[in-house]
Formats: structure tokens, sequence, C-alpha cells
């Protein structure tokens, strides 16, 4: 999310004035939209890179420990790697308790000496630093993150070595809560690095806004979202095991003696940087131009330019794969947050989202979305159709039918040149049909007059609803009623020509 767009969705005057705080002088005398406007006035502090350098130093040898700690997990570990920079602070609360969870159960059946070097020497340390006062002081933070960064430890071995001997992520292994979370959100909001934002359904988000992001990547050497590197990992252009070895070989990086694919993956994203990978460290290193633009051009992009150029692409295709948490047990819950996608033909889009592989897929995939919807979320299971000649989808409704059809397509649907094949369907029908509902990305100015039209001469009424009307009934019938198995009432189509949510009362 862009800065100015955070600052005109920020959560609550406080949140604004938090935000604020590092670099609005006299920020406390303004009103609510003065302060919004001198926020947006001194944007290009909040992510200039010296600034933003100077912000982290400050972070990382802060006397409060909590802070330190909490940084890496919070800001470099989890929201840097979220989509768009941004998660709701419920989730990413809940995230970081099970990130140091994790560390914590690791720690208890993992051994540094097997996979760490020169790890005894840093144990001394650390264990030294802790000595005193049971604590590590900032000169001593200071101290080890010099060690750290000369041993090549990375941080997350470093925080499995705190917990091993009983420090991580507090002394005893103590668990953060989220009281102690929510104080550190405001302590990072004070420093500018992120904001907290609220959507239609007043539900809070923390972001970090995309310019900031951009250069807190940079400070900490990243240029890619973790699980999107994982996916670069799986293309047959870098997942050779030759490939692997050349480049970790050459950022000197320590290798088993018989690796597995799997490790030399994990090392990849351990060590390299997408940019590392796919272009060495020297002109003559990485893929040639040859395949990074056949590689271009099995992703639809623009498969011509410099070699910087091709790589830049590739790495931004990978980068923008949503994170998409589904049911294991149902995989149309993936097409159901693309339906939108699937409704407009966005066909990159799917594609890049391994949402399909082929053109041909997309309007199929739009049917078994919209099955999903009126299946498991209306909770109505829609009936078994026989033959050909059929709409997409029929149910029950008292006594007679509702039919619906989408139409996938990249412009407005226009009634006009369906209606033909939707009279058929009603007229073949068994029982009558009180609605016959179409699906689609957008309608025709026309296709209204088309519905007043039949209506006249007919028993049946058209709905025309669009893809992110009916994804936005659903979500808010879902929420409503998630812990129950109550039905959608189907009355809610009984709208003639174009859907108006504030007709469908629920």
């Amino acid at each position: 999310m862009k800065f100015n767009e955070c600052v005109d969705k920020v959560s609550t005057f406080t949140d604004l004035k938090r935000f604020a705080n590092e670099y609005v002088i006299d920020y406390k005398r303004l009103s609510f939209e003065e302060l919004k406007s001198a926020v947006v006035k001194t944007a290009p502090q909040y992510s200039n890179e010296e600034n933003i350098r100077s912000v982290v130093r400050s972070i990382e040898l802060n006397i409060d420990r909590n802070i330190r700690v909490l940084f890496n997990i919070y800001i470099r570990n989890i929201l840097l790697n979220c989509d768009d920079f941004t998660e709701s602070v419920r989730v990413l609360e809940d995230k970081i308790i099970a990130y140091e969870q994790d560390v914590v159960d690791t720690a208890n059946e993992f051994s540094l000496n097997d996979e760490v070097d020169n790890i005894d020497f840093y144990k001394y340390v650390v264990e030294a630093a802790w000595e005193e006062n049971n604590d590590v002081s900032v000169d001593e933070q200071n101290l080890i993150n010099k060690i750290k960064e000369k041993l090549g430890i990375s941080e997350k071995h470093h925080q499995i070595l705190e917990a091993q001997i009983g420090k991580f992520p507090t002394i005893g292994n103590m668990l953060h809560t989220k009281d102690d979370i929510s104080a550190v959100r405001r302590y990072f909001q004070n420093r500018g690095l992120i904001i907290s934002v609220r959507d239609t359904n007043n539900v809070d988000y923390d972001v970090i806004p995309e310019e900031v992001a951009s250069v807190l990547r940079r400070v900490f050497n990243v240029d890619i979202k973790e699980s999107s590197y994982w996916a670069l990992l799986e293309s047959k252009y870098v997942k050779s095991k030759t490939y692997l070895i050349d480049m970790l070989s050459k950022a000197r990086v320590v290798l088993p003696k018989y690796p597995k694919s799997s490790q030399l993956k994990e090392l990849a994203v351990k060590n390299l940087t997408a940019h590392q990978l796919l272009g060495g460290f020297s002109a003559n290193d990485g893929l040639d131009k040859k395949t990074l633009s056949e590689w271009c051009s099995t992703l639809g992009l623009v498969a011509y330019g410099a070699k910087p150029e091709l790589i830049n692409r590739i790495i931004t295709y990978y980068d923008n794969i949503r994170q998409i948490q589904c049911n294991e047990e149902d995989d149309r819950e993936l097409l159901f947050h693309f339906y939108e996608e699937l409704a407009g033909r966005k066909l990159g889009d799917l594609r890049q989202q391994g949402v399909i592989n082929k053109d041909l897929e997309c309007e199929h995939k739009f049917e078994i979305a919209t099955n999903y919807i009126f299946e498991k979320i209306f909770k109505i299971k829609p009936l078994i159709m026989s033959g050909t000649e059929h709409p997409d989808g029929i149910l029950s409704f008292n006594d007679k039918l509702i039919m619906w059809d989408n139409k996938s397509k990249e412009t407005d649907v226009s009634l006009v040149e369906h209606i033909k094949q939707f009279d058929r369907y009603i007229k073949s029908s068994s029982k009558p049909v009180a609605v016959f509902i179409v699906i689609g990305p957008s309608f025709t100015t026309d296709s209204q007059k088309e519905c007043a039209k039949y209506a006249m001469s007919n028993d049946t009424i058209i709905l025309l609803i669009t893809a992110s009307e009916l994804k936005a009934l659903a979500e808010k019938w879902a929420k409503a009623h998630a812990s129950d198995s109550e039905p959608l009432p189907l009355g809610v189509f009984k709208q003639n020509g174009r859907y108006n949510p504030e007709l469908a009362v629920l």
C-alpha cells in the first residue's frame, strides 16, 4: 500500500499521532485532517534511506530487549514477508507468537554443532554476555551483532542458540504476550516504520508503507518475499543441483558433503538474494541472457532488454505471487480468492498465481468457484444436472427453481447477446424458474432494459450481479454465520435488473 493511501486509511487519530511523532513538528497542535496533510508532506523523510538506517540501528541497540527481539520477528521476518507488507493485527500477533514457539521447539530438537561453524565460540560469547545481571546490555548486544556478522551466523541460528540457553524470546523461554506485542507495535509506529489502517469492515491492519518497505529491504539485503523465493526455486531454470551448488560456492557458502536438493534450496534462501541467484556475482555469472529471455517468455513477460532488466522482471513476477491459505479439504477455496479475476479473464494474473495453466480453464473454474459459493458459503446444495443444454447451476426455491449462468469476459456482458440462450434454459425447465441470475465482471448499460423487457412477457425475472458483488455478499454471510449452518435466504436474489446490495436484507 502506498504511503499516501496508508495515511488516508489510518485507523485512529491516536495512531496517526504516533506515526507523525518521528518527523512532523508540533503534530500535537494539529487537527486530524491537518495532521494527515502534514504527514503526507513529510513523506520523503519516512522513506529516506539514511533516516531508516538510523532508526534500524537505534532499534537493534535499544535498551529494551523486547524491542530488539521483536523487531527482527515482527518487521524483518513476518511483516516484510506478507503480501503488500500488510497483515491484520490479530493474525500478526498470532504469527509472532507462533514464530517464537517454533524457535523454542526447534531449540529442543536441533543441534547447532551439526550445521553452524564456530558455534562453540559464539555460544561462549553469548553466555558471557548474559552472565552479568542476567541481561544483555546495549554494548554487549553491539559486540554480539558484530561477532555474529563476522562469523556468518544467521539471526535464526542466534535465536535458536538463545532458546537453548533459556533466554529466548525472554528469560525462561517465556513467549511474548499480546500486550507485549501491542506495546512494541506502538513503539514501531512512533518510529515511522508501521502505520495501522482500518478497512470497511473495521478490521485493523499493520502496514509498512510500500516506499518504506523498499528501503527496509535494501537495509536487510532482501529483494523478494520468502514464499515467492521458494516458488522461484521450483523453476526448471534454477532448480538443478549443479546450478545451485555453483552459485552457493561462488557465494562461499559451506555446503554439506552430499547435499540434497532441499538443503541447497534452503541455503539459497538463507544466503543468496534472488538477484544473486539469477545473475551471480559478475557479468558472466548466473543465467545467460538467452535463458532469462526464454524464462520471461514462458511467464508472459516482455522477453527483450538488458540482462538486469530481464532479471528484475522475473523477480517482480514471483514477488507478486500472493500467499493464499486454503482449506486442504476443498481446493475450490483458492478459486474463490480469485473470483473477480476469473470473471474478468485476467489470464496473466491467474497464470501467475497458479490458478490456471491454460486460458481455456478460466471459464470452467469460474463456474466451479460459483458452485463453491452456493454450496460451502451460502450452504445451499446445487441440483445435479443432466444433459448438455442447461445453465451452469440450478437451486431449489420453494416449488420453483433459481438458475444461474457465468459469463467470463474481458469486457462488459451484454444480456442481448445471451438472452436467447437463457430463454431456452428457462423454457425447457421442468419447473417454473423464479429468477435467472447472470454473473459476470460487469454489464452494459442496455442490459438493465433487457431485463425489464424480458420480465414484461415472462414469469421469470433476470438478475445481473457482478462477481465482486456476489463475493462481497458471500464474505458478509460467511462472517455473520461462521458458527451455524443457516442457509442464505434465496429471496435476496429476487431483484429484476442490476443487483442492489441495499435490497438484500439478511
